[in-house]
């Protein structure tokens, strides 16, 4: 679970930007479920102010620190300062994995590793891993056979332990990893991937079709979200090549003049709405994500969703019932009527000074004009919070 994490000079971000799930002890219990962190939290703004590169900065942690080692030793590491300066970029993560609690810090530029650390709290937090470029500068007795690695300039040493396999030298690398490799979502380090290139539903089909679990749970809401479908049943055919491909086929009530049921009518993948394939599509990672655990990144979640599904959706991370593994979703979305349902201390705002992103959680707004009797997105839509595009 992330307490919090940020960046400095992160594409649009020069200076540094911090984002906090974190609860404290003023948020109401409602709102808190006695947790010390939340489970959602949304990201609003105008185009261009910096939401996505938040959720950018994340996947390129992830990415760095489980996927580093397998690239070219002369490859360059891929990240964007603001407007390209030659500088550092500094990163920090604060979390929870398996009962205890870590801090990542990484200062990086396109051709190096600054400084790699890691930081464990017990009793206290303790530095229990540093690395200067590509000498280890301080290690716990328990990661002495990190001493027998070679570092990589491009690697992280988080990456380079697991591509070793070392042993005897206790849970908390492997934790780190495990940690970041539970990141799923449609944004990369680099870019948003679209629905095409991210989902492929005949291997979705064929998911489905192996995890009854999984399809009752995307039938479940498809079918509480459209008033046609009354099931969803997962088919398969033999191509020319004796390749077996699945493929969903979607079965509706049909009621005629005299008010009498007559027998289902099916529609294929391609006859559905746009709403119901991204559905169809999306659940499948929404399902794993909230059974094994991890954190979900979605940019624009609400695309093709009706505003009335959204908090359908959110619900899913909120009830300990669906959301057993604690995974939390951190997302960007144009619609308004959610900042009502997050609320301010689940709710960011971004904008956009001089070409510098920089961003605020509601709650740290001063003042009392975020009252709970008022409405937040009439607030924002008359302008009195920032974060809106200047039409």
């Amino acid at each position: 679970m992330i307490y919090s994490f940020g960046a400095r000079n992160y594409f649009s971000f020069k200076d540094s930007f911090e984002v906090s799930f974190e609860l404290n002890s003023k948020v109401p219990k409602a709102i808190s479920q006695g947790k010390k962190a939340s489970n959602i939290l949304g990201i609003k703004g105008a185009n261009a102010s910096g939401k996505t590169n938040i959720l950018k900065s994340l996947q390129f942690l992830s990415h760095f620190a489980t996927r580093s080692f397998k690239s070219d030793p002369n490859q360059k590491i891929t990240l964007s300062g603001f407007f390209l300066i030659d500088e550092p970029s500094d990163f920090y993560i604060d979390f929870e994995y398996n009962g205890i609690r870590y801090t990542y810090e990484l200062t990086v530029n396109q051709t190096e590793v600054i400084r790699e650390a890691i930081y464990k709290k017990v009793a206290r937090k303790t530095l229990i891993l540093e690395r200067s470029r590509n000498t280890i500068k301080m290690r716990t007795t328990e990661l002495a056979p990190l001493e027998l690695v070679t570092l990589r300039s491009n690697a992280s040493i988080i990456d380079t332990t697991a591509h070793y396999k070392m042993k005897n030298i206790g849970i908390d690398i492997s934790n780190v990893h495990s940690f970041f490799s539970s990141f799923k979502g449609n944004v990369s380090s680099s870019t948003v991937i679209s629905d095409t290139t991210l989902y492929d539903y005949n291997k979705i089909s064929e998911f489905y079709k192996n995890n009854e679990d999984a399809l009752n749970f995307a039938k479940r809401i498809i079918c509480n979200s459209d008033l046609g479908i009354k099931d969803i049943i997962i088919h398969s055919r033999q191509t020319e090549s004796d390749e077996t491909v699945y493929f969903p086929i979607f079965h509706h009530h049909i009621i005629d003049n005299a008010d009498t049921e007559k027998d289902y009518k099916w529609l294929t993948y391609w006859d559905e709405s746009d709403g119901t394939t991204a559905l169809f599509r999306r659940l499948s990672q929404y399902w794993r994500v909230l059974n094994v655990g991890g954190v979900l990144i979605m940019d624009e979640f609400d695309t093709n969703y009706h505003p009335d599904l959204l908090p359908q959706i959110l619900d899913l991370f909120l009830s300990n019932d669906s959301n057993p593994s604690n995974a939390q979703f951190i997302f960007t979305s144009h619609n308004l009527q959610i900042m009502d349902y997050l609320g301010k201390y689940r709710t960011y705002l971004t904008s956009k000074e001089n070409g510098q992103s920089f961003c605020y959680r509601l709650d740290e707004i001063p003042g009392d004009i975020i009252r709970n009797e008022r409405s937040i997105s009439a607030l924002y839509r008359d302008g009195k919070l920032g974060g809106v595009p200047k039409i």
